[in-house]
């Protein structure tokens, strides 16, 4: 596929664009494009170190479906989209992997046992902890704490697991001079505490697979009045992923199959935080 010089000039600059590209051209992408974009999405790491003949080959795909993913993304060839996974990938302060996989081999405890899942969720949170380093990008914090700063009300929900962070987030921001709204469904004041939510506010939304109802609801209502929405969830590419104005992607450390809240917390906590400072100044 030829890729003129226009074409090439709207090619992403850094992967939070990329990423928001993909979200919004996902359903108007055939279903080979769309097994692409699921690949790149979630193994963000694969693809800025392995050949793309390894990669091509991970994702089920041939080669020349890759050339034509980058194509569509604006750029003029696979190697110019993966420049931008090496750029953020590469420069990881720390890996935790190898020293995860040998206190695994190493660790002669009973695997059930408190101090096994101890060390096993302390491993775990401490690698989701370095990857949501990697991922989030300074530009995407940025732009969120000035959603937040911006608004004449902050909004925030979150049901069930997400619950926690979104309790949070209204107790720390409760703190500074913002008028912040926790949307709770006690008493069937849903409705009534969201009516009068406008563009000049801003949605503060915690939602994890399972997404709850309640939550797709009310982003969509917002969505209607065009009220930005802020985003923590486990992965945009979903059906109200194109309506979130940013969007972290929270992958937590998981063991037992129960997944731990460190990382939307840290997340949270950073937001909360940097929003007090720019309050002070």
């Amino acid at each position: 596929m030829a890729v003129d010089s226009n074409q090439i000039d709207l090619a992403p600059a850094d992967l939070d664009t990329l990423r928001e590209q993909v979200v919004k051209e996902y359903d108007r992408l055939s279903v080979r494009l769309q097994q692409v974009a699921d690949f790149v999405m979630a193994q963000p790491m694969l693809v800025a170190v392995e050949t793309m003949a390894t990669i091509a080959e991970q994702a089920n795909v041939p080669l020349s479906t890759l050339s034509r993913f980058s194509n569509a993304m604006g750029f003029s060839g696979f190697s110019q989209m993966q420049a931008l996974f090496r750029e953020q990938y590469l420069n990881r302060p720390r890996d935790y992997k190898e020293r995860v996989r040998q206190a695994r081999e190493n660790d002669l405890l009973d695997s059930e046992s408190p101090a096994a899942i101890f060390h096993d969720y302390g491993h775990a949170n401490i690698e989701a902890m370095e990857q949501l380093q990697v991922d989030v990008s300074e530009q995407k914090l940025e732009k969120a704490v000035s959603l937040l700063d911006k608004a004449e009300t902050i909004y925030i929900q979150g049901m069930r697991r997400a619950y926690p962070v979104a309790f949070y987030l209204w107790y720390a921001l409760m703190k500074s001079d913002n008028n912040v709204v926790l949307v709770d469904d006690h008493g069937g004041m849903l409705k009534p505490v969201t009516r009068r939510m406008n563009k000049n506010d801003v949605l503060l939304c915690v939602t994890f697979n399972p997404y709850a109802a309640e939550t797709s609801a009310l982003v969509e209502q917002a969505y209607l009045k065009q009220v930005p929405i802020v985003a923590i969830t486990d992965n945009q590419l979903t059906d109200n992923g194109s309506k979130y104005e940013v969007c972290f992607e929270v992958n937590e450390g998981e063991v037992m199959g129960f997944r731990s809240l460190s990382c939307s917390m840290y997340l949270a906590q950073t937001l909360a935080v940097s929003l007090m400072c720019r309050e002070i100044k």
